[in-house]
């Protein structure tokens, strides 16, 4: 009643009779369990629920009208019990049924409460409730089957077949749930793109400290980080741990995020800086890390994660303002949250001060409602940068805790560990007695001034001292290092006196990964260096390091990056004419499963996608190379026969024809116009320029159409293949493939082009994100990636380019008059009606982007493509 009154006064009535039919069978029900169950007390379960529900859900139009629908549909599954009571006395095994159908309710109840019971229920209402679909569904199947069972009076027999079915559907429903909820978390996973990198990262910290009793516990012990992670409302939710590089910070933040993780009250999210995957050290890369924990561990937000991908139009997540939101979601659950990023010095500073600027507005805005909900620490080096975004919020009047490491707070834990190390040297080289052992322990740990990589770094070049006499020499008060710098120095000497066959190597690998275009596996180093280019073959017994990299590296001053980049332009370019990739008219299987296990494909994923950026940084670093590289002869005849064979290979792309020539790259291989390559250089060259420069979707693609077709052909043959390994071929295949997530995407720019999934469901799904075939013609458009269908993307336009939608055209009732198209672009010769239009256009052929966004910082070749790009905040506001 009081609901009706309160919609008639606001003329806003939802058609409460549709309650009618439930109301009355819930009355008929709860009268016959009291009788037939002996039960009073369970019927509150059912009547509380119900008045809560209405109230609330009547504040809020949709949810009303949803919640009514649901009421009416069970309504009319459910029995009017009061003409079958003889039927209970009669046959008292159809009690039971009075017991299932209870259950059907209350579960029905139980799940619809929590969609109403958080405080911003109507935010993820609609996401909820399509996510409770499926199961609201098995609960009208279940409660039909009830209502059947009793209008038909059932006899025993047919009683039986209903406890069956009954334990049938149940079981049925829940593994459809479970398959649909497993569905949308690995989409969702998919989307986010982060992986198992932070845990992995974490693991590894954890393993040091746990070697090291102790490490860390001076700082559970500082006030300001105990009142952090213990009061209620704490003095302040933001926390700053700063020190030097080289003190352990990183460690030190493991502990506090073990510390944090123990407190069942709260859920705990972190993210490690330093790892240097694609986007990862950016502000949307910061957030999705956090935010794909903290869906771990609170899967009920999974539902309106999955609904703002299926809307988001990216097949991985890259909007910084859809990120935040996720963000914020989780920033509404009930638990309260502990956020930790260790590392924030090592992003750009442009992407920190875009992620504190949020991460400090959100935290004012949950600790206005809920003090000590959101609690946030930072731990990075003392940037000026971040000590300003810290304090300078126009919005918050929140002060940050600082908490300053100096060179005495972690002694303790550098003396542990040097007293551990210093053990195992002297044990290694007695005699050593224990007043050497002190002297070296004190000497580490005063030269350290609180740098814990220094102390590492000492202890491990001293333990490798491979006699006695050279670890006496080495700790002599002239020869100790003085600073971290003459510590990394001493290292590298010692490696290359004790490593001089296997120093080249270390050094070339080195080389490879400063200059690498994406993060290289072992498993394609290991093949990289088992190339034989005069043969094209992978001599991976005989060439594959035997140790790891790290065992045999440090730093090294004098890596020549010009002339690594043309030792990996040469050497994709000559990967990339072996055998593996030579098409014939009929394939011989055995053939292709022989240069499988000979490794042959263990590089195609990083030599097809990045062979063209190694030939232009090989052009880009061109003078450096030339001027004064002792070995330039040398690496120069390399590559030119490298050019000649690939060019030769791939001929059909005809790339000497004089209209694939484009000037600018005649200009820009100059340096190079005394080779006898240098006229097929400028041919390759225009290759790449004019392919990248066809737009945004050509650059996901394979440019040339012959290698195109072998990676399909070698990826398929794996595919295929992988699964049917056994026994010796299977250990073979493992040293070079990744034999869980053979199903790779087709699309070169993206990070599973090389990461793979392990089914081929899964990669259908992620490939078809991409594919999706109509495309908005906004350039830098959100949607870029475009949409499964015409109506998904005639709604975006609508939404966020009204200006060029149909709708707008529909009250046009003149055409406007066409102008002749007089001007002409010099480089593709497309034609335009306007000057201003062709300097644009000739402008995104040189990639100027003279009109930039204040709000993300991203750049437009013209001012109109801004204004619309500017929308899209305005919208998100």
């Amino acid at each position: 009643m009081r609901i009706q009154y309160d919609q008639e006064q606001s003329k806003t009535m939802a058609n409460l009779g549709r309650l009618q039919s439930f109301l009355e069978a819930m009355h008929q029900f709860s009268k016959t369990i009291e009788v037939f169950l002996n039960v009073n007390e369970v019927v509150c379960f059912v009547w509380g629920p119900i008045k809560f529900l209405l109230l609330t859900a009547s504040t809020y139009a949709e949810s009303f009208e949803t919640l009514l629908d649901a009421y009416s549909q069970i309504g009319d599954q459910l029995p009017l019990l009061k003409e079958y009571e003889e039927l209970f006395e009669e046959h008292p095994y159809m009690i039971q049924a009075l017991e299932l159908m209870y259950i059907d309710i209350l579960d029905f109840h139980q799940q619809a409460m929590k969609f109403f019971s958080s405080n911003r229920w109507k935010k993820f209402f609609r996401a909820l409730w399509k996510d409770f679909d499926t199961r609201f569904g098995g609960v009208l199947k279940s409660l039909a089957r009830h209502k059947d069972l009793v209008e038909c009076r059932a006899t025993m027999s047919q009683y039986r077949v209903y406890r069956e079915d009954m334990a049938d559907m149940k079981a049925r429903l829940d593994e459809q749930v479970a398959e649909e909820r497993e569905k949308k978390l690995i989409a969702v996973r998919e989307w986010l793109a982060v992986g198992s990198v932070q845990e992995e990262d974490h693991a590894k910290s954890s393993q040091v400290r746990a070697a090291y009793q102790g490490t860390g516990k001076w700082l559970m012990k500082n006030d300001n980080i105990k009142d952090w992670i213990d009061t209620d409302v704490p003095p302040t939710p933001i926390v700053w741990l700063n020190g030097i590089p080289g003190a352990g910070k990183t460690i030190l933040a493991s502990s506090i995020i073990d510390e944090c993780i123990s407190r069942s009250s709260f859920i705990t999210s972190y993210f490690y800086c330093h790892y240097e995957g694609q986007g990862c050290n950016t502000a949307v890369g910061i957030l999705k890390g956090l935010v794909h924990q903290l869906l771990n561990e609170h899967l009920d937000l999974l539902a309106p994660c999955h609904a703002k991908r299926a809307s988001s139009g990216e097949p991985v997540l890259r909007s910084f303002r859809l990120a935040k939101k996720l963000f914020e979601d989780f920033c509404s659950i009930p638990k309260k949250i502990f956020i930790i990023i260790d590392g924030l010095d090592e992003c750009e500073q442009n992407e920190r001060k875009q992620l504190l600027e949020f991460l400090i507005e959100t935290v004012t805005q949950c600790d206005t409602s809920e003090p000590g909900k959101l609690r946030i620490m930072i731990v990075s080096q003392d940037y000026v940068d971040i000590r300003k975004a810290l304090h300078s919020s126009s919005t918050s009047k929140i002060v940050p805790s600082i908490v300053s490491m100096s060179a005495t707070d972690n002694e303790g834990d550098i003396r542990s560990y040097v007293h551990y190390w210093v053990e195992r040297i002297a044990a290694k080289n007695e005699p050593f007695d224990d007043e050497a052992k002190e002297y070296l322990r004190n000497l580490t740990v005063e030269r350290a001034k609180g740098m814990f990589l220094y102390a590492r770094l000492v202890m491990d070049n001293l333990y490798q001292q491979p006699t006695r006499g050279d670890l006496l020499d080495a700790i002599g008060t002239n020869k100790f290092p003085e600073t971290l710098k003459e510590a990394y120095e001493r290292i590298v000497t010692r490696i290359k006196q004790m490593f001089i066959t296997q120093w080249p190597k270390a050094k070339k690998l080195l080389g490879w990964m400063v200059c690498a275009q994406r993060q290289l596996t072992w498993r394609e180093i290991q093949v990289a260096l088992s190339i034989d280019i005069d043969n094209r073959t992978i001599e991976y017994d005989d060439r594959r390091l035997r140790q790891h990299i790290h065992d045999i590296s440090q730093q090294d001053k004098d890596i020549h990056q010009p002339s690594v980049e043309c030792e990996l332009a040469t050497l994709c370019l000559q990967y990339l004419t072996f055998p593996c990739f030579q098409l014939k008219d009929s394939v011989d299987k055995q053939e292709l499963r022989k240069m499988m296990l000979e490794g042959q494909f263990a590089f195609q994923d990083y030599a097809v996608a990045k062979w063209f950026q190694h030939v232009n940084a090989f052009v880009n670093t061109s003078e450096d190379l030339l001027e004064d590289y002792p070995k330039t002869e040398e690496l120069i005849r390399s590559i030119g026969l490298a050019i000649d064979d690939f060019m030769d290979l791939y001929h059909e792309e005809e790339f000497h024809e004089p209209e694939k020539i484009v000037p600018e790259c005649r200009e820009t291989c100059k340096n190079f116009e005394n080779q006898d390559f240098y006229d097929d250089l400028v041919a390759l060259t225009s290759h790449i320029y004019t392919f990248q420069k066809k737009g945004f979707e050509a650059r996901h693609k394979v440019s040339i159409k012959r290698l195109e077709e072998a990676l399909n052909r070698n990826r398929k043959f794996m595919e295929d293949t992988a699964s049917k390994l056994e026994n010796a071929d299977l250990e073979t295949f493992k040293q070079f493939y990744d034999n869980e997530r053979p199903y790779k995407c087709t699309k070169i720019t993206c990070m599973y082009f090389s990461e793979g999934f392990k089914e081929a469901k899964a990669k259908k799904r992620h490939v078809n994100v991409h594919d999706r075939p109509f495309q908005c013609e906004v350039p830098d458009c959100l949607g870029a990636e475009g949409f499964s269908n015409h109506k998904d993307l005639e709604k975006h336009t609508r939404s966020f380019h009204p200006e060029i939608s149909d709708l707008a055209e529909r009250f046009n009732s003149t055409h406007a008059k066409k102008h002749k198209a007089t001007y002409v672009c010099p480089l593709c010769g497309k034609s335009f009606t306007r000057r201003l239009i062709v300097d644009d256009h000739v402008k995104s052929h040189k990639g100027i982007r003279g009109h930039e966004c204040e709000e993300c910082g991203r750049a437009f070749t013209r001012k109109n493509d801004l204004r619309r790009h500017q929308k899209i905040h305005e919208r998100g506001k």
